[in-house]
């Protein structure tokens, strides 16, 4: 498959996923739902922050993917490429979670039903499937893939700090995931444990077929 291929089929999920995503993220302030209390809420779900994290990286590929068309770039550059990578596994977890966790809870129509079916299923997919199949560039590392942590601890430790010590009663945020109710202790262990798992497994599906680069060799010069 040629680059300028990999780069239409890349502009055209990315162009998806940020257009879809922008687009329901706007509806939820035009709706009335039962799952929040007020609008300022639905910016506490890990799943309206991952998929804007995602929106946010799907642009900012779609950039370069319309450079790499026009002739004004070779590839996608790295620091696009770990974004993309951040956002795609913050959504995997959304996935998953949403599959293991939350259907047993509410029921696989309800978590996979209507705009939960984008931000739950489809944004997860699209965005795994454009970052490994169509977005490859050179090896992405064990330790620049662990960026990929970095969104997702600080969700981890602001609603830690808002649900377990401010509290919903003093200011801060109701437990929208019932971890109190389910146990926090295995819940948070489960969920570090998934996201290990995730973004390794991620980062090894990137890194098929792409080449390691090979060490230049010394000369006697450099002896």
């Amino acid at each position: 498959m040629s680059v300028k291929t990999k780069a239409t089929v890349s502009l055209i999920i990315n162009f998806l996923i940020a257009a879809v995503t922008t687009g329901i993220i706007i509806s939820y302030f035009f709706t009335e739902s039962n799952l929040i209390k007020n609008k300022e809420e639905i910016f506490q779900f890990f799943t309206t922050d991952s998929n804007i994290l995602a929106a946010a990286a799907a642009f900012v590929v779609m950039i370069f993917d319309i450079k790499i068309l026009r002739g004004k770039a070779e590839k996608i550059p790295e620091a696009a490429i770990i974004l993309k990578f951040a956002g795609t596994a913050c959504l995997m977890i959304t996935f998953l979670t949403s599959l293991f966790y939350l259907v047993p809870m509410y029921g696989f129509s309800f978590i996979f039903g209507g705009t939960f079916l984008h931000m739950h299923m489809t944004a997860p997919l699209m965005s795994l499937l454009s970052l490994c199949i169509f977005e490859k560039g050179e090896r992405l590392s064990f330790m620049k893939s662990h960026l990929a942590y970095v969104p997702m601890a600080v969700y981890a430790a602001v609603y830690f700090i808002m649900v377990s010590v401010i509290g919903e009663a003093n200011g801060g945020w109701r437990d929208l995931y019932s971890f109190g109710k389910n146990g926090i202790g295995f819940i948070t262990i489960a969920i570090i444990a998934e996201d290990i798992i995730v973004v390794n497994l991620i980062r090894i599906a990137y890194n098929l077929g792409i080449k390691k680069k090979k060490m230049p060799e010394q000369s006697d010069d450099d002896v």
